[in-house]
């Protein structure tokens, strides 16, 4: 009698195991706020105070996109369900766009989320002659200035 060596079928289902478990750690840490994910037993309030701790050394930030012809506004690292002001100025002190919102749980980011439709025209093309901001109410901290190039339809 001899000893059975490993089948090759085996040693496949360990390799990729091991392996579903390494990019498993890596998406975890690759993707911000994945840890964060909240549990069914965790309460309510756990989970925000988790999102606050991500986004503690990132302030609150802001960037634009423009989509269906309209300027869009996209930030992250608010309070999770509080109010965040957003608004696009001119340099010249115009505020152009001013809105609260509240700020919403993302599946694949700390922190909170806010996403506005601006109703500004987009893209527009030329030097940056303005900024997009947003403001955290409960932790009174503005976003840095997002610079945006703010044009006007003559029909």
């Amino acid at each position: 009698m001899g000893i059975l060596a490993p089948s090759k079928a085996h040693r496949r289902r360990h390799v990729t195991a091991a392996t579903a478990t390494i990019m498993a750690a890596a998406v975890s840490l690759a993707v911000p706020g994945a840890a964060s994910a909240r549990t069914p037993a965790e309460p309510a309030g756990a989970h925000t105070l988790v999102s606050l701790v991500n986004c503690a050394p990132t302030p609150p930030w802001v960037s634009t996109y423009d989509f269906d012809g309209d300027l869009k506004i996209q930030g992250g690292c608010f309070t999770l369900g509080r109010h965040v002001f957003v608004m696009v100025k001119h340099n010249n002190g115009t505020v152009y766009f001013k809105k609260w919102v509240v700020a919403r749980e993302h599946p694949n980011l700390a922190g909170g989320w806010v996403n506005v439709n601006t109703n500004l025209h987009a893209p527009c093309y030329g030097p940056h002659n303005g900024y997009a901001r947003g403001y955290d109410e409960s932790t009174d901290k503005w976003s840095a200035r997002f610079p945006v190039t703010i044009c006007t339809r003559y029909d």
